[in-house]
């Protein structure tokens, strides 16, 4: 990663921060809204914040969500929530969030998604992608939070060792939770991170991996399973944010039993369903095959679907030479939301390896260009894309518009 760069981001971050300690911390001391995706990226971008924000004593409150749509976005901003912050998504629906922000409101989006349309200048987007830094390799979104939650530090004149350093390995986190670790290693603002998280012992190098003395010395993998369990398979019972304190040293002990009953849940599901594909099959045309699970993964939240096609990816359960899409029926009622206009299906989108070699020499598209531009072409809406993973919504009922719309972009110079 070129220096500039990083200077550039960091610059970003700094503005992005000095306005918001203005206007949260200034004498009007407005509450804050923290948006939050439920994956364990967005869990330790969560964290990143929540600890800045006690430390300062601003008032905050997280609201996890599962993916940024209309009817969220609506239902979001039509509550009096203060400042809103987007940490983890949010970029590729500028436009959205822009469409329900109230002229008087500040609207900060800490991302690292390729960004969508470019907001008017009511909202802030601070995204590593805009300086050339890549948001699918070199920083994860608890990256971003925590440098622009390092800003605030400084910006309040408050300077905490301890603080920078529980920074560092939320953005280290997040990484390995948003896949990426390469080879034992990383690469631009989560290396910076890393060799952070190292030198002031919250990372250990041992035998295998990493471990994290903070939680007991597990390997950092072992807590990313952790935090996607409590925030995707437990999301509608409230437990992305059981993750959050878990990451802040708040009940660790029953964090650890909630996620092992999850466990146990998600493990009889997918054997469930695999069983199922075994006996029957999935679906499957020239470049894509998928499956519709409907509704019957719940009580687990839509984030399943996409954790199932990896599941049957790993035991390679699929042909390996095709896009692997996934259907989920989203709940009509959303925690700390309420009840949402309409019915949704999530999409899931998965890659395995044999058609990611392709990718990567260019035969193929990757998701970050074929989700978003099939979801558009039947009204739904794409947001934290990456190149070999990816998600959106779309009205249930759109299925086989979707499938067919997946294929024309194939079909077409994408």
């Amino acid at each position: 990663m070129k220096k500039d760069r990083l200077k550039a981001f960091r610059e970003d971050s700094r503005r992005a921060a000095a306005l918001f300690f203005k206007v949260a911390v200034g004498r009007s001391r407005v509450s804050t809204t923290v948006v939050h995706h439920n994956d364990a990226d967005g869990i330790a971008a969560a964290a990143a914040l929540a600890c800045v924000f006690r430390k300062l004593v601003i008032s905050c409150r997280l609201l996890p969500i599962e993916k940024v749509h209309a009817p969220v976005v609506e239902a979001i901003h039509a509550a009096e929530r203060g400042c809103i912050l987007y940490a983890d998504l949010g970029g590729q629906s500028c436009h959205l969030i822009d469409r329900y922000t109230r002229d008087d409101q500040l609207v900060i989006i800490l991302d690292h998604h390729l960004p969508g349309a470019a907001p008017s200048d009511q909202i802030v987007h601070l995204n590593p992608e805009h300086e050339g830094i890549s948001g699918d390799i070199d920083a994860s979104g608890a990256a971003v939070c925590a440098l622009f939650a390092d800003e605030l530090l400084k910006a309040a004149f408050f300077e905490a060792r301890d603080s920078k350093a529980l920074l560092a390995l939320m953005g280290v986190i997040g990484a390995v939770g948003d896949g990426q670790m390469t080879s034992g290693t990383m690469t631009g603002l989560n290396r910076l991170l890393l060799d952070t998280a190292l030198e002031q012992g919250e990372v250990s190098l041992c035998q295998g991996g990493y471990t994290i003395p903070r939680y007991s010395n597990r390997p950092i993998e072992e807590i990313v399973d952790l935090l996607n369990l409590l925030g995707s398979v437990g999301f509608y019972s409230g437990h992305a944010t059981t993750g959050v304190d878990y990451l802040l040293g708040i009940e660790g002990q029953e964090a650890l039993r909630i996620a092992e009953r999850l466990a146990a849940l998600k493990s009889s599901c997918f054997e469930r369903e695999a069983e199922a594909i075994r006996y029957k099959g999935l679906s499957g045309s020239t470049h894509i095959q998928w499956i519709d699970v409907k509704g019957r993964f719940v009580p687990m939240g839509v984030k399943a679907i996409g954790l199932f096609l990896e599941f049957l990816t790993e035991r390679e359960q699929v042909a390996l030479d095709k896009y692997i899409i996934g259907f989920q029926h989203l709940p009509a009622e959303m925690p700390g939301i309420g009840f949402i206009q309409g019915k949704l299906t999530k999409i899931s989108a998965r890659v395995p390896r044999q058609l990611k070699a392709r990718i990567v020499e260019g035969q193929f598209p990757d998701l970050m260009t074929l989700i978003p531009r099939a979801t558009e072409r039947v009204g739904g809406a794409a947001d934290g894309c990456h190149r070999f993973a990816a998600a959106s919504l779309i009205e249930q009922g759109r299925e086989g518009a979707f499938l067919q719309a997946l294929e024309d972009v194939l079909s077409e110079k994408w």
